[in-house]
């Protein structure tokens, strides 16, 4: 039998399911503790207030799973990390879509900018061990962005009803481009 959720954990998962979708500046405490069923108290006592919840939530998203696939297939899972947002039914608070919709925070949108650089871009850039690694995974990463900002934000026609597969292949076609830069 499942144990019920404690208070620390309703607030996680209303936080996170707010914040990612909706964006920090967007959600207030009232908000999170109104979609958990708990007192506006509780924020203060669990985690000193919300910016900490915030980023409690950011701890969800640590260790990006492409990150272990052989380098030989880092841009397959690069590729197939990424294609959560490409689904229109997909569960809305994944880290890709809160990626996009805090990048421009003005509160938190630094902490994002510094989370995806320290989770995301260097580890890949170490993953592929060129000599253009720093460059390679800038330009695969903004092809990933790239293509789930303009089909789930921006909902770009083919890209917004382009089934999975297609994309992925598209997708893999353009990562190909990002990776085989050189000076």
């Amino acid at each position: 039998m499942n144990e019920p959720l404690t208070t620390k954990e309703k607030l996680l998962i209303a936080a996170r399911d707010l914040f990612w979708t909706r964006g920090y500046s967007n959600v207030s405490v009232r908000d999170i503790t109104r979609a958990a069923g708990v007192d506006a108290a509780l924020v203060s006592r669990y985690f000193g207030g919300k910016k900490a919840l915030f980023e409690a939530t950011l701890e969800q998203i640590n260790g990006w799973e492409a990150l272990q696939a052989e380098p030989d297939q880092i841009l397959s899972a690069a590729v197939e990390s990424f294609s959560h947002p490409y689904d229109p039914k997909a569960d809305t608070s994944n880290p890709f879509i809160m990626l996009i919709t805090n990048v421009i925070d003005p509160i938190m949108g630094d902490t994002i900018r510094q989370l995806v650089h320290d989770e995301m871009a260097c580890p890949l850039a170490d993953k592929l061990g060129s000599k253009h690694k720093e460059t390679q995974a800038a330009l695969l990463l903004s092809v990933l962005f790239g293509v789930a900002l303009m089909r789930k934000n921006f909902q770009i026609e083919p890209l917004k009803t382009m089934s999975r597969d297609a994309l992925i292949e598209h997708t893999i076609h353009l990562g190909h481009a990002a990776l085989s830069y050189k000076d």
